[in-house]
C-alpha cells in the first residue's frame, strides 16, 4: 500500500485489523504514534453548529454526486512535523562528533569505525565523526596518541600544528605547546606542517616547533616509550618537560624565582615513579625539589 495512503487511513481510523497489525509492525509506527499523540493535544476551534446545519441543508440534494473524502486538516500539519523531526534527527546524527578523552594521569584506548586502534596519552583529546567514516576518514588530535591503523585503511590526523596522513601503519603523534612530534614505527607516514612535507618510513622521526623543523634524531625503540611509562624528550624546554610530568602524575610543579634554563632537555623521564623522575631532571639544571602536599617547588641549588 502506498505509504501516504497508509498513513492517512491510520490517522482516520479506517484500517481493518490486518492492516493495523501490519502497520504496527513497521519501524516507523512508534514515531507516528508519538506525533499523533502530540497532535491530539492541540486545541481545536469550537464549531458553529448553526452554520454547520445550514451547510448540511444546502447540500442535501447532492447525495448522488461523487463523494470526495477530504482528510482531516491537521494531517498536513502532522506530515510537516514528521518531516521536520526526521530531518532534524538525520542532521544531528550526520554531524555528531564523537570525542574520546584521556584524563590527567590516565589513558584511553578505543577503536575507530574501521577497527584502527588508538591509545591516548594523559590529557589528550580526539574528535571524529562516525557517520560516513568511509568517506570522511579524518580526526582531530590535541595532545598525544599512538595509532595502529588497520591494514589498507587511510585517514588524516589533524593537529593545530600540522597534518599526518597514513595508510595501514603504526605511528605516534604529539601536538602540544606549538610543537608537533611524529614517529613512524611501521608503514609510511606523510607529515605536513606549513609549507613543509616529509615522508617518514619506519624508525624515522620529525619534529616542528612553531613550524620550524628541529632535526631531531630518529627513534630507536619499536613503540613509543610512554606506553611503558617512560617518556623520551629531544630538544625540549624545561617548562614542557614539567608540563608533561604534571599531566602524568596529576601534580603541580612550580619554579621558585622562575629559573628558566635556556638549554633544552634530552633524555628519558620515568612516568610511574615521581622520585626517579625528579632524579632524572633536577641534576641537569642544578635544581632542588621541595614537596608540599600535591605541589613540588623547584629552586636553584
Amino acid at each position: 500500500m502506498n505509504e501516504d495512503v497508509t498513513l492517512a487511513k491510520w490517522l482516520n481510523d479506517e484500517m481493518d485489523d490486518r492492516e493495523l497489525k501490519d502497520f504496527m509492525s513497521t519501524p516507523e509506527y512508534a514515531t507516528y504514534s508519538k506525533i499523533k499523540e502530540f497532535s491530539g493535544r492541540l486545541s481545536v476551534p469550537e464549531t458553529d453548529m448553526a452554520a454547520l446545519y445550514k451547510n448540511i441543508s444546502d447540500n442535501k440534494n447532492k447525495a448522488n454526486q461523487p463523494r470526495v473524502r477530504r482528510l482531516n486538516p491537521w494531517i498536513a500539519r502532522v506530515a510537516a512535523i514528521l518531516v521536520l523531526a526526521l530531518g532534524a534527527t538525520f542532521f544531528l546524527y550526520a554531524t555528531h562528533t564523537t570525542t574520546q578523552r584521556a584524563e590527567v594521569a590516565g589513558r584511553e584506548t578505543f577503536l575507530l569505525p574501521d577497527n584502527s586502534e588508538v591509545v591516548l596519552n594523559a590529557g589528550s583529546d580526539v574528535n571524529y565523526r562516525e557517520f560516513n567514516w568511509s568517506g570522511n576518514r579524518r580526526l582531530e588530535l590535541e595532545g598525544e596518541a599512538y595509532f595502529k591503523v588497520a591494514k589498507g585503511q587511510k585517514f588524516d590526523v589533524v593537529t593545530p600544528f600540522g597534518t599526518v596522513t597514513v595508510v595501514g601503519t603504526q605511528f605516534n603523534v604529539k601536538a602540544r605547546n606549538g610543537r608537533l612530534d611524529v614517529v613512524c614505527y611501521e608503514g609510511k607516514v606523510k607529515v605536513t606542517s606549513g609549507t613543509d612535507t616529509v615522508l617518514l618510513t619506519p624508525g624515522k622521526t620529525v619534529a616542528y616547533l612553531d613550524g620550524k623543523n628541529l632535526n631531531v634524531p630518529n627513534a630507536k625503540e619499536h613503540k613509543p616509550g610512554w606506553l611503558n611509562y617512560e617518556t623520551y624528550f629531544s630538544k625540549v624546554q624545561l617548562r614542557d618537560v614539567i608540563s608533561e610530568m604534571e599531566r602524568q602524575y596529576n601534580i603541580t610543579i612550580s619554579l621558585k624565582n622562575n629559573p628558566q634554563p635556556n638549554s633544552p632537555f634530552n633524555g628519558t623521564v620515568p612516568m610511574n615513579n615521581l622520585d626517579m623522575a625528579l632524579d632524572a631532571l633536577l641534576p641537569v639544571y642544578h635544581l632542588q625539589a621541595k614537596k608540599a602536599g600535591n605541589t613540588i617547588i623547584l629552586s636553584a641549588e
